[in-house]
């Protein structure tokens, strides 16, 4: 399946995960899939991963910037506040029981390229809390998918450089740089193929191997 591109605007990068919560139901995993390929998405790369305790651990410590250091807010987050909802300093309840539930399953990993990649993924995604993404926003994945404010079936960036961030720590081996220089004129102005059997858009010719 071909995805043509035109626009004269940079792409730009995100990284979206779905949640162990998704991943156990094959049909909700597969109807995320299905809206991020309809709201013309382009999948960079996708992988199935597992993270144990330890690793979940570092990546909110790290996504919570000052939070997991010194129990601040996020800079322009109300007071007790942070970007993942309630604060997650490393002594709080919600902070423990998000790194458990985090490493209760598999996930899956993607980096995906939109010309509005990070504001269009939060919102297709919908609000943190389930409860108000299913009476402001049933259509969204949290609206029509969410179960709890842990198990709310998808994260995303909040911001380009979280993406930088957060894409270097599930896909160490991907060189972003490298991608905006040498790929990302290709993959706006191009004609890409998409492979239902890789999950990823691709330049035709090129191989999944030669990407990283």
């Amino acid at each position: 399946m071909a995805a043509p591109r035109g626009g004269a605007r940079p792409l730009q990068l995100t990284l979206a995960l779905l949640k162990p919560d998704a991943v156990a139901h094959p049909l909700v995993r597969e109807a995320v899939h299905a809206a991020i390929l309809r709201h013309r998405f382009l999948i960079v790369r996708a992988k199935e991963l597992r993270c144990g305790p330890e690793q979940s651990r570092r990546f909110y410590r790290e996504h919570a910037g000052t939070c997991g250091a010194r129990g601040l807010p996020e800079r322009g987050a109300a007071p007790g506040r942070c970007r993942l909802g309630p604060c997650v300093s490393a002594g709080r309840f919600f902070y423990q029981r998000l790194v458990e539930f985090m490493a209760s399953g598999p996930m899956w990993a993607y980096i995906l390229a939109h010309e509005n990649a990070v504001p269009l993924w939060r919102s297709l995604m919908g609000p943190t809390k389930v409860f108000r993404a299913r009476h402001s926003d049933p259509d969204s994945i949290r609206g029509a998918y969410g179960l709890t404010d842990t198990r709310n079936t998808t994260h995303g960036s909040d911001s380009p450089a979280s993406a930088s961030r957060e894409i270097a720590f599930f896909f160490p081996e991907f060189d972003e740089r490298r991608w905006y220089e040498q790929d990302e004129p290709r993959w706006r102005r191009g004609q890409l193929l998409y492979s239902a059997e890789e999950r990823v858009h691709r330049v035709p010719g090129a191989r999944l191997a030669d990407l990283a």
